[in-house]
């Protein structure tokens, strides 16, 4: 009994020292915008708010009010790029709304602000940028896309946008956007096999399209992250879990460069560890396996990719019949 009576009062002593930065007062959920400059704020769990979620985005809508333009748009005054993230940014007065002479770190802290980005992905995100144009501290949004960005990246294969070669790389291509819409199994949701799916497809029409196709292992990454970082920043409860992704909200997305409605801001930075656990599930279920670190001629493999996936030779996997036990033969190897 004594030892029950001691084991209790750390307990309680454990929880009260931990519940010391937080009041009870405080609301749960309730929602904060970015506090930090310069790098992602951080989660701080409480016993009773102990796992990160997603909580309601707010704004100043007379400042951060809604207003679309496409890349060339104004008589080429407005400038976008081929990210509805950062186009979102621009629209919404994040960042300049022409989209032109925006600086690094600006973009960098908006991307935190709304998407809650992490700071590692921005790094990727805007350096093949920043490496292309030496010297330049200040850039136009159609300037992360451009030849020289486009040929050292090497991101053949978008979802909704074709490969610089063979045209427009910036500004949405609506069939595509048609046939993403479409890779949804049941019309509401999208899972990481759907969007692999739809990937695959894309990767060989690229392939068979784009005469200077090549798909290294960055390639690969850099295609891949497109989907992934949409569950990611995007994703919410429903079928596939808690980063289930919305048809509707991929439609609002694309299609108007802005958040969904409801929108709901992760408060768990969205680092790289997590997007590439859904760039390997993806890949795992096309039938190959990404190689980090890249090897030494990574730019020069044609591809790692194979034109015939194995989702398209093996037989689609079920959940186990609770009753028979039967629908899965893998869960009995």
């Amino acid at each position: 009994m004594y030892s029950l009576l001691v084991a209790s009062s750390l307990l309680s002593s454990t929880v009260s020292a931990l519940s010391l930065p937080w009041t009870k007062q405080e609301p749960i959920l309730q929602p904060r915008g970015q506090k930090a400059v310069g790098h992602n704020d951080l989660f701080f769990p409480n016993p009773d708010h102990p796992i990160p979620y997603k909580i309601p985005f707010t704004w100043d809508e007379k400042e951060h009010y809604y207003e679309k333009h496409i890349n060339g748009s104004g008589d080429g005054y407005y400038r976008r790029s081929s990210c509805p993230a950062m186009n979102t940014l621009a629209n919404r007065g994040y960042v300049n709304r022409s989209g032109r002479n925006i600086s690094y770190d600006d973009l960098a802290q908006a991307a935190r602000e709304v998407w809650n980005f992490g700071d590692e992905n921005i790094l990727v995100v805007l350096w093949p940028t920043k490496k292309n144009h030496p010297g330049v501290e200040r850039i136009d949004l159609d300037m992360l896309a451009d030849e020289k960005v486009q040929y050292d990246t090497n991101c053949p294969a978008a979802p909704t946008r074709n490969d610089r070669e063979i045209g427009d790389n910036v500004n949405m291509n609506m069939t595509l956007f048609h046939q993403l819409m479409s890779a949804s199994k049941d019309g509401v949701t999208f899972s990481l096999e759907d969007a692999a799916e739809h990937h695959h497809r894309r990767h060989n029409d690229s392939k068979a399209n784009n005469p200077d196709f090549r798909f290294g292992n960055q390639g690969a990454i850099c295609s891949l992250a497109q989907y992934g970082n949409m569950f990611g920043v995007l994703g919410r409860a429903g079928k596939y879990g808690l980063n289930t992704l919305y048809v509707d909200d991929v439609k609002k997305f694309y299609l108007d460069d802005d958040w969904p409605i409801g929108y709901a801001r992760r408060e768990m930075p969205y680092y790289s560890p997590e997007a590439n656990s859904y760039i390997d599930r993806m890949a795992r279920h096309i039938g190959y396996r990404i190689q980090r670190p890249y090897p030494p001629n990574d730019k020069g493999y044609i591809d790692v990719e194979p034109e015939v996936a194995k989702f398209e030779i093996l037989p689609a996997w079920e959940y186990p019949d609770e009753k028979s036990g039967k629908g899965n033969e893998e869960l009995e190897l």
